[in-house]
């Protein structure tokens, strides 16, 4: 008998915090991290299809276009930003983030790369190249997103520019588009 209790173990766990799904600090993530590095995503995406597609000032102010296609464009590289957001705030997840963020951006990588390759006619507005833009976005968020804060110095102003975007391309660019 003394053998037996010799090798029992006993695991107690002791409750002294309440279940959550989001991170504690989820606010914090999404305004410090999240919201500045997708709306530095959607104000590069929205100056550069409006460079690209001739009248500068045209495309940028008056037309919808380019804000629709940045807003696709923020949609599909915040993917594996959200699930890894969602696995940092699980206490038993939180060290597979990581990998997992990286295995996601990796598999719309190949995606974007090889629909490219073999559906050279689909062609909707030009959106096939600026979905090939999106793997230097995908680097880009998880060096800055994903391993580090970026400055509070830069944080506000490009949480506000991106607002501002999205407001001005909801309201002004569907109206005013010619």
């Amino acid at each position: 008998m003394a053998a037996e209790d010799k090798n029992k173990h006993v695991i107690r766990l002791e409750r002294d915090n309440d279940d959550y799904i989001l991170p504690k600090n989820f606010f914090d993530i999404l305004v410090l991290r999240f919201f500045p590095v997708i709306s530095l995503t959607y104000l590069a995406s929205i100056i550069g299809i409006a460079a690209i597609s001739g009248e500068f000032i045209q495309y940028l102010f008056l037309d919808r276009k380019a804000y629709l296609m940045g807003i696709l464009l923020v949609f599909w590289v915040s993917v594996p930003a959200i699930v890894w957001i969602l696995l940092v705030g699980n206490p038993m997840l939180t060290h597979v983030a990581d990998i997992w963020y990286k295995i996601l951006s990796g598999l719309l990588m190949v995606t974007i790369g090889l629909s490219y390759v073999l559906f050279p006619e689909a062609k909707l507005y030009g959106l096939r190249e600026y979905f090939v833009l999106s793997i230097p976005i995908f680097i880009l968020i998880y060096l800055i997103f994903v391993r580090d804060n970026l400055s509070k110095l830069l944080v506000y102003p490009l949480n506000a520019l991106g607002f501002c975007a999205l407001i001005w391309g909801m309201f002004m660019g569907a109206v005013i588009s010619v």
